[in-house]
């Protein structure tokens, strides 16, 4: 690590921090700042409620060890992780000192708004650390503690407190990443699933206005806010409440609760569960009179704002060449669950149109495409995969698609579409975790491998086409934080066009060739579209 200081101290605007130069799987030196407060400790009287500014600390505050998750209940055994106070954002440096300073990249994690953590355990900044860029990741609440909701201003709970813990990070990054040698002009927002949902509607905030430069929205869109009734009530009485439904009391109670048992979203009956209800808290809209509200309007009519003011940035969109492999064990290990489908189609349909249409309508939207998926087949296992592809097309595809037709004819800056379509027998470390090794496929999440150094993640040989993926992603997405063009020479001379308001939609591949094609999924999306429309469900 030759003359390079190991454990250099930095000075930001709440204090001085310690952080470390460590070495990179490959070999490459970065210097990393772990748990960097930005956020008093949302405890006590600040639990559920709109994050505060961190105050200044004196001395030095060491910045050399990972900070714990978010408290949450792990999804794969139930265990308790993470601690409430958790409002601290981790920056990754590739030089502390430069002549000219380096664009950063500030990354929100995926996990339905419920788990996950952002800390380099988990998402090892070690590939995007071989290119001249900062990499900023922010740890925000989950679950209740991120998403509880009370429509009543006086209880100052509004929701949403996750996607404000987001936006006060933003503000921190504006005003410190110059000390890190980050530009502060020059900031591009990421985020992956739920991560992305939160980037897209925070492009929307006028609060977020000059807090980032740029967006990459990789495998997550919102179109709909969707409201569980009676949500909170229904968790208080999960967890014990045994009052009447008022909200004042049931924050009382929340409040008073040990941490830990806020962590039990156990709520769904059996019967719920079937109609594919997977998230409990999440993003929702806020009572407009609440004075630290900031998502007040449904999303469509968001992204219809012909004067919002990220029409003039660029964009980067895309997803996975089979989101919905990811329920592959969900859809292939059921038998009784086709019985379901069978007789209520309209399951495979998102919340969004089941909020919107009424059951007759809900079935015959849901039996066409069906048809158009399945042809003449039968609702039933031997059609899983089928079925997965209609999924992938109904939370993601179909999405992108109306996205794309509300952004573009607003939109004064370039808007970037992808498709991550390479599938590594050992590398797609996603799908091998959640689908066994023997399944084929480019899973939702997969790509994040090639981005992010991950628990299962192991050293590749640099000649190896894994490897090349690596330097691909890693290339572009550090090219577009630069210059605001995904073009670079790891796309083997492939140029990468934005999209146009006429004409068919054109996107990157990234496959074992990269190559520039007509969207895949384009020809589905505008019989869905059609489909939607006929529906009665507004489409742009």
């Amino acid at each position: 690590m030759g003359s390079q200081i190991l454990e250099p101290i930095i000075t930001t605007a709440n204090g001085k921090v310690r952080g470390r130069l460590r070495e990179g799987i490959y070999g490459d030196t970065y210097y990393s700042f772990d748990g960097i407060p930005f956020a008093k400790p949302p405890l006590g009287k600040l639990r559920f409620k709109s994050p505060q500014p961190v105050d200044t600390w004196l001395g030095v505050r060491d910045c050399t060890i990972c900070p714990p998750k978010c408290m949450q209940s792990n999804r794969y055994n139930g265990a308790i992780e993470g601690v409430e106070d958790c409002l601290y954002l981790n920056v990754f440096a590739k030089k502390l000192y430069s002549t000219k300073s380096l664009p950063a990249l500030v990354y929100l994690i995926g996990g339905r708004f419920t788990t996950g953590g952002a800390s380099r355990n988990i998402w090892g900044p070690d590939y995007l650390m071989m290119k001249d860029v900062i990499l900023i990741s922010i740890g925000f609440r989950l679950g209740a503690f991120g998403f509880l909701s009370f429509p009543e201003p006086e209880l100052q709970v509004p929701g949403n407190a996750g996607l404000k813990d987001i936006l006060l990070a933003l503000q921190w990054i504006k005003r410190n990443c110059q000390y890190f040698s980050g530009d502060p002009d020059n900031i591009t927002l990421f985020g992956h699933s739920s991560g992305s949902a939160e980037a897209q509607l925070l492009m929307y905030l006028p609060q977020c206005e000059n807090l980032f430069h740029k967006v990459i929205l990789m495998s997550g869109m919102q179109m709909h806010l969707h409201r569980i009734p009676r949500l909170e009530y229904r968790f208080a009485k999960h967890l014990g409440y045994t009052g009447k439904e008022d909200n004042q009391a049931i924050l009382a109670y929340l409040s008073a609760l040990p941490a830990e048992r806020l962590c039990n979203l156990q709520i769904w009956t059996p019967e719920e569960l079937e109609q594919s209800n997977f998230l409990v808290f999440s993003l929702t809209i806020e009572n407009k009179y609440a004075p630290d509200a900031i998502l007040t309007k449904d999303p469509l009519d968001m992204y219809a704002n012909k004067q919002a003011w990220c029409n003039s940035i660029p964009l980067v969109l895309g997803g996975n060449s089979f989101e919905s492999l990811m329920h592959y064990n969900y859809f292939t290990k059921q038998p009784k669950l086709y019985e379901t489908l069978r007789k209520h189609p309209e399951y495979l349909l998102s919340h969004e149109v089941r909020a919107k249409c009424d059951v007759h309508a809900q079935q015959q939207l849901a039996n066409k495409l069906i048809h158009l998926h399945l042809g003449a087949k039968e609702l039933n296992i031997e059609q899983s995969l089928d079925v997965m592809r209609l999924s992938s097309y109904d939370f993601m595809y179909h999405p992108i698609y109306r996205y794309l037709q509300a952004r573009l004819p607003n939109a004064q800056a370039p808007t970037y579409l992808y498709c991550f379509d390479f599938d590594s027998p050992y590398f797609n470390l996603y799908r091998i975790k959640h689908c066994g090794p023997e399944v084929r496929g480019v899973s939702h999440v997969d790509e994040l491998s090639y981005i992010f150094l991950m628990p299962d993640s192991f050293k590749l040989q640099r000649n190896s086409k894994e490897f090349k993926i690596i330097e691909c992603m890693t290339a572009w997405i550090t090219a577009f934080a630069h210059n605001s063009d995904p073009n670079c020479k790891d796309l083997s001379s492939v140029v990468w066009k934005p999209l146009t308001l006429k004409g068919a939609h054109y996107s990157l591949n990234i496959s074992n060739q990269v190559s520039f094609v007509n969207w895949p999924e384009e020809e589905k999306c505008e019989l869905w579209n059609q489909y939607y429309e006929e529906a009665g469900i507004r489409t742009f």
